[in-house]
């Protein structure tokens, strides 16, 4: 079977070889010395195409990082000091929202308790005394001010419990536990990404850094990186097609949700922002990523298909048909390409027809 495989080769190599081929002319132009010309048998190894005026819609190769997506991503602090007792959690793990990640033993949680005991105690007074005034303005011992002054001190009571609580209720600090122990939850569901904290060290109360980070993955940001030069060419809502070193078969489609005004003038470049869709996960912070973007320029052009192009001495060639199996060696300039087509600034024009198999053989000839 091979050799077979190679008989086949040699006899179309010797079939191409034995087509003429005039000296081509140094400029490419449009004269006999580039004329090619083909035998029936030739012609059958040939495809061709139709030059058509197509959306020029190029493509643009970045470089890009995936990394959390910002606008999911909770930040976790401890709002008491303390020594850590236990946490619950490591890196990289999933939590759920309201998940206890980790219990700090706390003197100021007494404190706090202590605060709101006293303020119930004093809401029960003024309540007692509310009744009491009441009840001795019916019997015109009170006066209505006194039953006022009463009504006063019970809403002042009343007021003040209700700011304990609201404070221990926003810090996490349960009012129906009365240890010591302050109980670090996560506010969202998602994955823990970042933790300072371990079992035995002590959080400081004036800590102002965070203990945990916690960011939801089910969707991430690839930051693409576009330099200077490209940064013309590129605008939001352009779409692109991202692939990793991890999964150098699969591509993810996204499009350009926001664009930066800052330039890193270190690199020059500037940052694109491509928002994924991650509900497998596979997708992890820190993964570098590669970002073709689709480029919509916003005009037509003629468009041959990439098979087409013959490429050398850097210079773009096509092989224009010039009717029956005559073809000819037309040089071109090529205005951008994308994984299909290159659309043509110069050279050649709608409605010509161009070899798209075997281009490069036909132009060897």
């Amino acid at each position: 079977m091979r050799i077979y495989h190679f008989i086949i080769a040699l006899f179309s190599l010797l079939v191409l070889g034995s087509c003429k081929r005039p000296a081509p002319a140094p400029d490419g132009g449009n004269n006999d010395s580039n004329l090619v010309e083909l035998n029936s048998v030739q012609m059958k190894q040939i495809t061709t195409d139709t030059v058509k005026v197509k959306e020029e819609k190029t493509d643009l190769v970045l470089s890009g990082k995936v990394t959390f997506n910002k606008d999911y991503v909770s930040e976790v602090y401890s709002f008491v000091g303390g020594n850590v007792e236990k946490v619950n959690v490591s890196l990289g793990d999933h939590v759920n929202k309201g998940q206890a990640l980790a219990i700090l033993r706390s003197g100021e949680i007494s404190d706090y308790k202590g605060q709101l005991a006293v303020a119930q105690g004093q809401v029960q007074t003024a309540k007692r005394n509310l009744d009491i005034a009441n009840d001795l303005y019916q019997t015109k011992v009170y006066s209505q001010r006194d039953v006022m002054q009463a009504q006063n001190d019970y809403k002042a009571a009343t007021t003040n419990l209700y700011k304990v609580q609201t404070y221990l209720k926003t810090y996490g600090i349960s009012d129906s536990n009365q240890s010591s122990e302050y109980i670090i939850t996560s506010p969202i569901d998602g994955y823990v990404v970042s933790k300072s904290i371990n079992e035995g060290m002590n959080v400081r109360a004036d800590n102002t850094s965070n203990v945990f980070t916690i960011s939801s993955l089910k969707t991430v940001w690839v930051q693409a990186n576009v330099y200077e030069t490209d940064i013309a060419q590129v605008a939001e809502g352009d779409s692109a097609d991202i692939t990793t070193v991890a999964y150098p078969d699969k591509t993810f489609k996204g499009s350009i949700s926001k664009i930066s005004n800052v330039l890193d003038s270190s690199a020059s470049t500037m940052q694109a922002r491509i928002v994924l869709n991650n509900s497998d996960g596979l997708l992890k912070a820190g993964m570098f990523s590669s970002v073709m973007v689709h480029l919509d320029k916003h005009k037509q052009a003629p468009a041959v298909p990439k098979e087409a192009l013959v490429f050398y001495d850097n210079d773009y060639y096509v092989m224009v048909s010039k009717g029956a199996n005559k073809f000819e060696k037309r040089k071109i300039t090529i205005d951008g390409t994308n994984n299909e087509v290159a659309y043509v600034a110069s050279g050649i024009k709608p409605g010509e027809i161009v070899v798209c198999k075997n281009s490069l053989y036909v132009y060897g000839q």
